[in-house]
């Protein structure tokens, strides 16, 4: 990519010509992309709409809008910008287990004791946001605290989940 040079004919280049340069990028990936799409080559589609959005990231930190480039930053770990499906599969087992663990660890420490299979069950309900407190959990206790967390964690999970399917299916 021309953009990436940063020189042109042994000079550095100037921030803004390489801004422009990446945005040109962007552009030349989408249209390729729409061009293919129209031809009906979704996965080669699916190759340059997934590399426009990785330069449109790389644009969004040269402009300094952070805020939109993390944003982008969360959705390319944990979907791809919906065109790397498992990674939101990937993400959802690893979260499953870590906070499954937590739960097992912390309850033998805490004086509310898990089954490997009890912790997994719970892990399981808090990722939902459908959990259950078994007796004796009060809102203060950590396990609780790290529940809720879970459950925060799970929604971005879904809701990653959600839209890269939708956009996979139903397109954008």
């Amino acid at each position: 990519c021309k953009a990436r040079q940063a020189t042109s004919g042994g000079k550095k280049k100037a921030n803004t010509i390489r801004l422009a340069e990446y945005r040109v990028a962007v552009r030349a990936n989408r249209q390729l992309a729409v061009a293919l799409q129209a031809q009906g080559l979704n996965e080669e589609t699916a190759k340059f709409a997934y590399g426009a959005q990785k330069l449109q990231r790389i644009v969004l930190r040269r402009q300094k809008k952070f805020l939109r480039y993390l944003f982008y930053g969360l959705l390319s770990i944990l979907a791809g910008y919906g065109y790397r499906p498992v990674r939101s599969l990937i993400w959802y087992l690893v979260i499953i287990v870590v906070f499954a663990s937590a739960y097992y660890l912390l309850g033998q420490m805490g004086g509310h004791p898990f089954s490997l299979d009890g912790s997994l069950v719970f892990s399981v309900t808090s990722f939902h946001g459908r959990g259950f407190f078994p007796g004796g959990l009060k809102l203060e206790d950590v396990i609780t605290k790290l529940a809720a967390l879970e459950a925060v964690s799970g929604l971005f999970i879904e809701i990653s989940f959600i839209a890269t399917f939708t956009q996979r299916f139903f397109g954008r």
